[in-house]
């Protein structure tokens, strides 16, 4: 596992607030009298796994970590992910302890409780309930804000947690322990909380491929940033479309008189020189925009492949914040600065929406909810308006 070590703890405890992508039926009471995977139990969650023999280490691990009481509570209304005895003996040989006492006392008490948190969310569920996103835990960071779980249903035969990778697990079968206070389901892994890196990639859409190319050609310290648990960082991830305009913005930083120069013949050169009434390339950079190239008949792939790791680093750059920063957070402090030095005035519009304004008057609309990961929150732009 990356990240169940001795700095497990300090990856719990790095996220925030995470908005719900599934699993829309909150506080949801089914009636599952007809459903033959859902196996009602007269006990608690807790009374589940008191009398589950799989599921004794995961007892343990709840007894010790203090939430005993939370998942006992005969009002609480919760679906636990309980890795079975398989998984937790497979930690401790991952992490080298022989014991939940030795894992106990190598994590610290708090992370230790917040990897339990991290496998319970809100609301009773079954597996046929779930569909594809993101969930938020009940595992918090120090302000109260919450970790999220990615959830995948696997052609409704299993679900993927955290993409079944290094940091995730799989439901093990095909039926849910339907407790008085909830659901247990089983899982044949420990559960940890994803960076920005792996929530990007876990999005599952085609245009992400064009960002994460775009990641991958720049710097190799932007994506070690972003990858470090405990370099917070929030991030806008934008389709293809977007980045463009994101581009065009921002192109006089961007590329160069060298880039220009080996984008442009000789008779492109001519037109641009003629129309913004200059002599030389160096002059017409700080007017230059995506558009003047497109009318050109210069295409986008011809202006990303002249593009260095340079170029693509402050590209990037333009895309992430230094710190984790919630809807809440960048609306309370008014404006907030890329690593590429450009500040944004933040306010909201009619749809709730976050608006960033730079100093040309450009926009940047993003989703009013982030997704949070480990180091860092996730926000989806929406829109570019130049």
């Amino acid at each position: 596992m990356k990240s169940l070590s001795k700095n497990f703890g300090k990856a719990l405890l790095a996220g925030s607030i995470i908005f719900m992508a599934s699993c829309s039926k909150d506080d949801k009471a089914d009636d599952n009298s007809n459903n033959p995977n859902v196996t009602p139990k007269s006990t608690t969650v807790k009374g589940v796994l008191e009398s589950e023999s799989q599921f004794s280490l995961m007892n343990e691990a709840v007894e010790r970590s203090g939430q005993a009481d939370f998942f006992a509570n005969a009002s609480a209304n919760i679906t636990l992910f309980a890795a079975n005895n398989d998984a937790f003996e497979d930690l401790f040989a991952k992490v080298g302890v022989s014991s939940m006492t030795e894992l106990q006392s190598q994590l610290g008490n708090e992370a230790f409780a917040d990897i339990i948190l991290y496998h319970a969310i809100n609301g009773k569920f079954n597996l046929a309930d779930f569909s594809d996103g993101f969930v938020e835990t009940n595992a918090q960071n120090e302000n109260g804000s919450r970790l999220a779980l990615l959830i995948k249903n696997d052609n409704n035969a299993r679900l993927l947690l955290n993409g079944n990778n290094d940091n995730g697990a799989s439901t093990v079968g095909n039926t849910t322990l339907s407790a008085e206070n909830g659901s247990v389901i089983e899982i044949d892994g420990i559960l940890d909380a994803q960076t920005t890196v792996e929530n990007i990639e876990d999005r599952g859409n085609e245009e992400n491929t064009f960002m994460l190319d775009l990641l991958a050609n720049a710097d190799a310290s932007v994506m070690a940033m972003l990858n470090n648990e405990s370099s917070d960082n929030t991030v806008l991830v934008a389709s293809q479309n977007e980045i463009e305009s994101m581009l065009s913005i921002n192109l006089e930083s961007i590329l160069d008189v060298e880039d220009i120069e080996e984008l442009l013949d000789a008779n492109q050169k001519s037109t641009l020189l003629s129309n913004f009434g200059v002599s030389v390339i160096s002059e017409l950079m700080a007017d230059l925009t995506l558009d003047d190239l497109l009318n050109l008949n210069v295409t986008t792939s011809q202006i990303f492949a002249v593009m260095e790791e340079d170029d693509n680093t402050e590209l990037m750059n333009t895309l992430i914040f230094d710190g984790d920063y919630t809807s809440d957070d960048m609306i309370s402090d008014g404006s907030v600065t890329s690593r590429s030095g450009i500040t944004f005035d933040v306010t909201s519009n009619s749809s709730g929406n976050l608006v960033l304004t730079d100093s040309d008057g450009n926009n940047v609309i993003l989703e009013s909810q982030s997704i949070q990961s480990v180091n860092g929150s996730v926000f989806t732009v929406t829109e570019v308006q130049k």
